[in-house]
């Protein structure tokens, strides 16, 4: 068991993706009815900026951060 934050546990799983799950994702988000809420980029060279963002509770969607230059 792996702890995360305070008591919270999770135990990872690993399952490798199915080809027929994975087509069904793709209609989804080609349909509309599937997206990536993301809640605020950072540029590489803020990722301290980031994880202190996530650990703070703050995020509400995905954190991304940008490896482009």
């Amino acid at each position: 068991w792996i702890t995360v934050t305070g008591a919270q546990r999770f135990k990872p799983m690993l399952q490798p993706p199915k080809q027929t799950d994975l087509l069904a994702l793709k209609e989804l988000v080609n349909a509309g009815k599937l997206r990536s809420v993301i809640d605020r980029q950072f540029p590489l060279a803020e990722v301290p900026e980031a994880i202190a963002y996530v650990e703070q509770g703050h995020a509400r969607g995905k954190v991304v951060i940008d490896v482009r230059a």
